[in-house]
């Protein structure tokens, strides 16, 4: 085998990393924008998980104060 053989087999062999290369950043971008689409998911769900405990503890505090109101016998 020629010098001149031996560097076009690592020549070529060298293409086909980088064409590997490519391919795996191309999984990489796709796996990051994954990624940032579940954040956003989380984000969310964190929000409408606090406004629903929020509405729950207004409900509590009202019915806890509705209650004192009945039992007192007065309703402002």
């Amino acid at each position: 085998m020629t010098e001149n053989e031996k560097l076009d087999l690592i020549l070529s062999r060298l293409d086909s990393i980088e064409s590997e290369m490519q391919g795996m950043k191309q999984k990489i971008d796709k796996v990051s924008l994954g990624q940032i689409e579940i954040k956003k998911e989380i984000i969310m769900l964190n929000r409408k998980i606090s406004d629903t405990y929020d509405v729950a503890l207004d409900a509590l505090g009202t019915s806890t104060e509705n209650r004192t109101w009945l039992e007192k016998g007065t309703l402002a």
